[in-house]
């Protein structure tokens, strides 16, 4: 009799498992709306780079969209998601209610940690490397509920991620700001150093009156080949003591030495020396010209930070809008009770294979 009793009792266990497994996942479980949307995250800021383009085409998103799509799923999955969507929706409350089923509600006593655990089996975000869309899914008891919360994430997210890129600009202004200041006094500095220069010398751009002396010089050089030749043909028919011959002489050697000097003021080893003045002039017009050029990029850097603040540099682009569920989607009631027959039809026959091992040895 006992014998007999047993594969009774053992088909009778598996029935009731099998039973109530189907009475808590197809009457019981509760019931969740899944609402979906699909965003991308686009860079309003600046035109994207060649390099981001080639990634675009290999089907690959740029570094920047990979970084914002991780900083939305973190901020989406985080603890302050979820405070500010539990103040708006009492996420909490709805956890604890009976809009639950008795296994799957929250305890009253439950800590932070364990709600926001449970908080993000009802939030999915995944984001495809391949298109750089990135999923959202929100579950709720109510399909409205459902979207009405995953439309609010879509512009808490959007916010935060203008938010993080303010933040970001603003310790660039700064940095930059700085930079300014610095620049323009050098080029206040360069500027005052080169007028000072100009007031010391009395001059207002050397390299002319290097120019010019090098005509006037010239010019000399070429009277005196002038005033030579004149000589020489004179003293062929004059007298050595002629007064017109003397008269030529007297002016050729001076303007031997007006060359002379002239020459010595534009290359002389003097400090007041042209060449020297124009050397100095042109190393202090070099660094004006250099730091005026500094000067301009930081304040164009500038510019571009402010309105960079100013603007709304990134956005969500919406590819497919929240929806509103029009039937359940978990539990897969069909999926689930042809899940639980096969997964109780193997116990039983792995139980029924140990209970016949175990009466063989006993034989």
């Amino acid at each position: 009799m006992k014998i007999k009793q047993k594969p009774n009792l053992k088909t009778a266990l598996f029935i009731g498992v099998f039973l109530l497994l189907n009475i808590y996942f197809l009457l019981i479980k509760s019931e969740l709306y899944e609402s979906k949307t699909a965003v991308v995250v686009r860079d309003l800021s600046t035109a994207a780079p060649a390099s981001n383009l080639g990634l675009s085409l290999l089907g690959m998103g740029s570094s920047s969209q990979l970084q914002d799509s991780m900083i939305l799923k973190e901020y989406i999955e985080s603890l302050d998601m979820f405070l500010i969507l539990d103040k708006k929706f009492k996420l909490i409350q709805h956890y604890k209610s009976d809009a639950l089923d008795f296994i799957e509600r929250l305890g009253d006593d439950v800590t932070m940690e364990k709600a926001l655990e449970f908080y993000n089996t009802r939030v999915l975000v995944n984001y495809d490397e391949t298109s750089s869309i990135i999923h959202i899914s929100f579950l709720h008891t109510n399909p409205k509920k459902a979207k009405e919360i995953l439309e609010f994430i879509l512009t808490q997210v959007e916010e935060k991620i203008n938010l993080l890129n303010k933040i970001k600009a603003q310790k660039q202004l700064s940095f930059i700001l700085n930079e300014y200041k610095k620049n323009k006094k050098k080029m206040d500095d360069s500027t005052a150093k080169l007028e000072a220069f100009q007031n010391t010398h009395q001059l207002l751009d050397p390299s002319i009156d290097a120019t010019s002396s090098n005509s006037i010089i010239a010019g000399l050089q070429e009277k005196l080949t002038q005033k030579k030749i004149e000589y020489k043909t004179k003293i062929t028919y004059l007298n050595a003591d002629n007064y017109e011959l003397s008269a030529l002489k007297t002016e050729i050697d001076e303007l031997i030495d007006s060359i002379a000097r002239k020459k010595g003021n534009l290359s002389g080893s003097g400090d007041a020396s042209l060449n020297k003045i124009l050397f100095e002039y042109e190393k202090l017009k070099m660094q004006l010209d250099f730091d005026i050029e500094v000067y301009k990029n930081s304040l164009l850097q500038l510019e571009n930070i402010k309105l960079e603040i100013m603007q709304k540099a990134k956005m969500l682009s919406i590819v497919s809008k929240p929806h509103l569920p029009d039937g359940y989607t978990y539990p897969n009631k069909p999926k689930v009770f042809i899940t639980i027959i096969i997964v109780m039809l193997l116990l039983y026959g792995i139980f029924s294979m140990l209970l016949a091992i175990i009466k063989d040895h006993k034989e």
